[in-house]
């Protein structure tokens, strides 16, 4: 079985470096995702507009690459976790986690006993179709419950107040913060330079350290990369997502155009 490449990153001593969709998903974007350098990619179930097959396509496709795929749910729908990861799927962030009894229920549905219970299913994509048998507890399981990232979003007040005790709770790997929602929550809305969202990312990534937990940066420049990696955020995540990043390239491109045919005399838009 494949290695997370957040885990290979990670103890290899890299920094393990995301990006994320919510738009597109066809059999290309994961070789381009790879190709430009990322280790995993986020798949934004939450705000997207993907279903499970769309996201066992993705899975399949990803697995042709060293690209782990990680999907986004709402903590609402946790109970679609067991079905996701049996397509493939490398990890799970679940939004808006606000205490450790929410941190728990995902743990049961995610992780195999001893430490959630999560169903079991043979021979899928998510064991390679392979059988395991009477050896799927001594084999898979423990692979998986190592292997695959379980990452609660700290969205609120509320969690950040918990965030602690949820970074505590057995089988949680990664701690990741939602800093629009959060900053907003903090009246601050995308204000990430300010002292009062600094404070917070800085409680977040010393609290997974603390519990001996992945903590997730989210940058926005590339001084807050350079930032939160001094702080102890191993895992970051890039920028903008396929949206964002289709359309600034579009962009720039149109934008040389007009300026060049401008200065010859020819009008565009």
């Amino acid at each position: 079985m494949k290695e997370n490449s957040i885990r290979r990153a990670v103890r290899e001593g890299r920094a393990a470096l995301g990006t994320g969709l919510k738009e597109f998903a066809t059999r290309g974007v994961p070789r381009i995702i790879e190709s430009s350098g990322f280790d995993y990619c986020m798949i934004d179930m939450e705000h997207g507009a993907f279903d499970l097959e769309t996201i066992a396509d993705l899975a399949a496709w990803f697995a042709a690459t060293e690209v782990s795929p990680i999907v986004r749910i709402h903590k609402a729908f946790r109970h679609l976790i067991p079905g996701i990861l049996d397509q493939g799927i490398m990890g799970i962030q679940i939004s808006g986690v606000d205490n450790a009894e929410e941190a728990r229920a995902i743990v049961h549905e995610a992780k195999y006993p001893p430490i959630g219970n999560r169903g079991i299913s043979q021979m899928g994509p998510h064991t390679d179709y392979k059988g395991y048998g009477d050896r799927f507890h001594t084999e898979y399981s423990p692979w998986a419950n190592d292997n695959i990232i379980i990452c609660p979003s700290i969205e609120s007040l509320q969690g950040l107040e918990n965030v602690d005790a949820i970074a505590a709770v057995e089988g949680i790997d990664m701690i990741a913060y939602g800093h629009s929602d959060l900053s907003a929550q903090l009246g601050i809305h995308l204000q990430l330079d300010h002292p009062k969202f600094k404070k917070v990312v800085r409680t977040i990534a010393d609290t997974c350290k603390k519990h001996g937990k992945l903590a997730r940066g989210s940058a926005e420049t590339e001084a807050q990369i350079e930032e939160y990696w001094k702080l102890g955020c191993k895992v970051l995540n890039l920028p903008g997502t396929d949206t964002s990043t289709y359309r600034d390239g579009l962009k720039a491109r149109a934008d040389r155009a007009h300026a060049r045919l401008k200065s010859i005399g020819v009008p565009t838009r």
